[in-house]
């Protein structure tokens, strides 16, 4: 008499498939109700990090409001946007935050109210975030940028982290704008620049009276010693200069004067950088280089200028974003009133500078050969100033220069104008050199507090399939084939069950 076999292969794999079945569907079904879902992308895209879940708990005494200017629905509804939503969802849980979505166009009596606190402006889709008085803006376009391999990152937490941290603070980075040496104020002519400033890149301009002060504020994020008429004492240098050795960041805007004032001391400052000063006023001789000034009227003291090309032997680059500007904007770069300033070679391997703005070469029709057009006019100094700046005719000149001391991290830019700051003096011809200068002053000083969260990778793996019949047959392999052998073990199982 055989012996019946009881095969438990067919049986294991059908109760295993079953069971399978009997789990995933109804735990599905329970997250699906309760509304759970469990973050498993690499770099935790749609879950708050360690950083910023500690954050929450040490200002969680402290009411934050956070308001995004369109509907969640936008963004929960795109799967491009879903992380953004998520870290809006996961932070409007704590009892102290409070997320309300506004639609400008919708509730501009509620936009006014919010944006006359810090002048600014909100497009569709930006996050302002306020505790208290303080508000900070994010910028929708900020929360993807594009990451170095030029995929989309997300930098949205970052972003918001850092902000809360700001407005939590009750206070935003400030810019203090020198005073006591014959400068204009912030009231009467910079005030448009300031309200620019703080609408644009969250600063606070504050006007400082160095020589009254034991040192530059703890709070400074940049200084400023705009248009000058007389020099800085030598008080003044040494705190600036103790300033830079902290990594601090100044912008000089030494508009050209007609005295014979020398800038000992903002020269000596200068130079710690590897920049020398000219006393100069730049000319442009050619017509067609010239451009309308303030008063709609060509003056050979507005003129074209090029913004210097970045190159991979510098660690900083200002310039590229505004060449793309004006390339794909067909604008073009000008600048007015300006004096210049040259590098200097002392061979610190410290050091990092360039030229940001240069003069623009213009091709005789003729023959085609390049030449400098604009001239270099002696303006204030003394007899020996005057010989540098004749000599530096007939060659490119440089209006704008940044330097970087890499060994304490001081950042400073020297710019030969102030009329990219003067309400009264600032043209359409110039407005590409005052955006060059605002995004200057973000690497002098970026607004957005870094919280070490950093941008997220939005990349996926993917398969690239040189015809649709080749991903046809890929995708049956993957589907098809896995159905057909359970078919198959499940037939097999049904034969066998009484052998």
């Amino acid at each position: 008499m055989n012996k019946r076999k009881f095969n438990l292969t067919g049986i294991f794999a059908f109760i295993v498939a079953l069971l399978v079945l009997v789990a995933v569907v109804p735990i599905n079904i329970i997250f699906n109700i309760y509304d759970k879902n469990y973050d498993m992308t690499p770099d935790s895209l749609y879950s708050l990090s360690d950083t910023t879940t500690e954050l929450m708990e040490e200002v969680s005494d402290t009411p934050i409001e956070i308001y995004f200017m369109s509907k969640l629905e936008y963004i929960r509804d795109d799967a491009s946007f879903l992380t953004l939503y998520h870290t809006l969802d996961q932070l409007a849980e704590y009892d102290n935050v409070t997320l309300k979505t506004v639609v400008p166009d919708e509730d501009p009596a509620l936009v006014e109210s919010l944006t006359s606190v810090g002048n600014l402006t909100v497009s569709e889709a930006d996050i302002l975030v306020k505790s208290g008085n303080t508000i900070k803006k994010i910028a929708f376009q900020a929360l993807y940028p594009y990451g170095e391999d030029g995929y989309t990152v997300y930098a949205g937490e970052e972003l918001l982290a850092g902000a809360i941290r700001i407005v939590t603070n009750g206070t935003l980075p400030k810019i203090y704008f020198l005073t006591g040496h014959g400068e204009k104020t912030i009231n009467d002519n910079y005030k448009a620049y300031a309200e620019m400033l703080k609408a644009t890149n969250n600063y606070e301009a504050c006007e400082l009276d160095l020589s009254a002060s034991d040192a530059v504020p703890e709070d400074a994020a940049i200084v400023f010693l705009a248009g000058p008429q007389t020099d800085i004492s030598d008080g003044e240098k040494e705190k600036l200069l103790d300033f830079a050795e902290k990594g601090g960041a100044m912008a000089f805007f030494m508009a050209p004067t007609d005295s014979d004032v020398i800038f000992k001391n903002v020269e000596e400052i200068l130079l710690q950088y590897e920049i020398q000063m000219q006393y100069n006023i730049l000319e442009e001789t050619n017509t067609d280089m010239m451009l309308n000034n303030v008063l709609g009227e060509q003056d050979p003291r507005t003129f074209r200028v090029d913004y210097t090309p970045s190159s991979d032997s510098y660690t900083v680059d200002l310039t590229t974003e505004i060449n793309n500007l004006v390339a794909s904007s067909g604008l073009i770069g000008g600048i007015s009133n300006t004096r210049t300033f040259t590098g200097v070679d002392a061979g610190s391997q410290y050091i990092e500078k360039s030229s940001i703005v240069s003069t623009a070469a213009t091709a005789d029709q003729l023959t085609g050969a390049y030449s400098y057009t604009t001239q270099s006019i002696p303006y204030g100094g003394n007899e020996t100033t005057a010989e540098y700046a004749k000599a530096m005719n007939g060659t490119t000149l440089s209006p704008a220069y940044y330097s970087y001391n890499k060994q304490n991290g001081s950042k400073i830019i020297a710019v030969g104008t102030t009329d990219v700051l003067d309400s009264e003096k600032l043209s359409v011809s110039i407005a590409m050199t005052q955006q060059l200068v605002q995004n200057s002053l973000i690497w002098l000083f970026n607004s957005d507090m870094d919280m070490d969260i950093g941008s997220k990778s939005m990349a996926f793996d993917y398969m690239v399939f040189p015809n649709a019949d080749k991903a046809e047959s890929t995708l049956r392999i993957f589907t098809v084939f896995p159905i057909v052998i359970a078919a198959f073990g499940l037939i097999v199982w049904l034969r066998r069950r009484y052998s």
